[in-house]
């Protein structure tokens, strides 16, 4: 009876699972639905385009099909993507043995360890060069397993990730004759954002980024909370025009307690640190002077890359603090990291439990000169377009525009202009395809975007 028992439970784990991604799945059609970058999660050395759809659809049509009886088969009709490791040129074609279902396979989830793997030499998920610890540089080399680790896993979508050693491949997939949902944490459907847009009913909320003023409606202000804090997105106390983060650091919270001005994912770009100049600014405001306020930024993908700073207030109420990560308080700065998330510490002592409520304030954050005006929302005020770009960008000011300037993720200088205009029309057809940061200075202040060369 035990051994009749035991197997009902294996069988109804068994089913219960392959329902979830037993089926038919696609890449999903859609800007970065397939990148490559040195941490899991970060796909910055290289990510697809939105045009990569339509040029590479022979590749987007693929299926890759989970049979319920645990076979396993890659269906790609007539032709799919080839690259030069294959023998062809980057283009469409014929599929090449062994990723062309020629042997069988087999697939197996494993729920507990979030894998998902697939037995049979020529099988593959996402790109047929991808195996655990490396990429094919010769089709007759192709692995006899290759096991993903699944990250997302709804009715509607897959996110898998997979090291090949020194850096991660990350592949979205939708799952075929499934509605996709407003919750999945994807963009999909008709949404023109994640889980937004469309006909899904919630709003897109852009990521936010520097400069942080805490104005306008279209911009994700949530903050994350720990070691005994609470945030809260209120107007400034002296001035009810302006809106403001109050921190209240609680009775019994760490002395290490802090805010992350975003959520996991931080900023939306890096920091623009140069070699020159690694300082940021923020308008704090504290009821007493001598109150030790130490600033933090990290990599959002790699806990270990950061670097901190301290500054005292000097007053009660308002006033700037200006923290350089030159000098750094712990770690040393290092300029090969990528610096996109960022936490404050009021009433920083690392070791001593706080014993009153205490309450904070603090908007303005900025990097490279302070806000001289919390009331102008230079990130909000500009419109950058089109982005992703092939040759121009263009970028539109209500206030004229000083000068634009466009670095690469190395902190590198690739483009300069000086300008006396409300609207800059840049040529970036000489720039590699990837990732750029653009900075852009109206009236003495710099906001930073993220654009995508294609």
């Amino acid at each position: 009876m035990k051994k009749i028992t035991l197997l009902a439970l294996l069988l109804t784990f068994s089913i219960g699972n392959a329902q979830t991604i037993e089926g038919t799945w696609k890449m999903t059609p859609a800007a970065a639905a397939l990148g490559v970058g040195p941490n899991l999660g970060d796909i910055s050395w290289w990510s697809n385009s939105a045009g990569d759809v339509t040029t590479r659809g022979c590749y987007f049509d693929d299926e890759f099909m989970f049979n319920a009886d645990g076979s396993f088969s890659n269906v790609h009709g007539t032709q799919t993507w080839l690259e030069g490791w294959q023998g062809f040129a980057d283009g469409c074609g014929t599929p090449v043995a062994p990723h062309n279902s020629s042997n069988a396979a087999s697939w197996v989830y494993n729920s507990g360890a979030n894998t998902l793997t697939l037995t049979g030499i020529g099988a593959y998920l996402g790109l047929s060069k991808v195996y655990n610890g490396g990429e094919l540089s010769n089709p007759a080399n192709a692995p006899a397993s290759i096991t993903y680790t699944v990250t997302t896993l709804t009715a509607s979508s897959m996110i898998l990730d997979i090291s090949i050693g020194g850096g991660w491949w990350r592949f979205n997939l939708t799952k075929q004759g499934v509605a996709p949902s407003c919750s999945d944490g994807i963009q999909n459907g008709d949404e023109t954002g994640v889980d937004c847009g469309g006909s899904c009913p919630n709003v897109c909320l852009a990521q936010i980024n520097l400069p942080v003023t805490f104005e306008g409606t279209i911009t994700n202000y949530a903050v994350t909370d720990f070691g005994g804090t609470s945030s809260s997105l209120v107007a400034d106390p002296e001035n009810a025009s302006n809106m403001v983060m109050k921190v209240i650091k609680t009775v019994g919270a760490a002395g290490w307690a802090g805010t992350t001005m975003s959520t996991d994912s931080g900023f939306s770009s890096p920091v623009p640190f140069t070699s020159t100049n690694k300082k940021m600014y923020v308008k704090v405001w504290a009821a007493n002077a001598g109150i030790p306020v130490r600033l933090k930024v990290e990599d959002h993908a790699n806990v270990n890359h950061y670097v901190e700073k301290d500054a005292f207030t000097t007053a009660s109420g308002w006033q700037t603090l200006e923290f350089d990560f030159a000098t750094p308080a712990t770690a040393a700065f290092d300029p090969s990291f990528i610096y996109d998330k960022a936490s404050i510490f009021f009433n920083f002592v690392p070791d001593v439990t706080n014993a009153t409520e205490l309450t904070f304030y603090f908007d303005d954050v900025s990097y490279g000169t302070s806000l001289a005006n919390s009331s102008f929302n230079l990130a909000s005020s500009l419109k950058v377009y089109p982005n992703p770009a092939n040759n121009v960008i263009t970028v539109d000011s209500f206030k004229t525009i000083e000068s634009i300037t466009i670095v690469n993720l190395l902190g590198q200088e690739v483009i300069l202009k000086n300008t006396n205009s409300e609207s800059v029309t840049l040529d970036i057809s000489s720039l590699q395809n990837g990732i750029y940061i653009l900075k852009t200075t109206v009236g003495g202040s710099t906001a930073t975007s993220r654009i995508i060369k294609e």
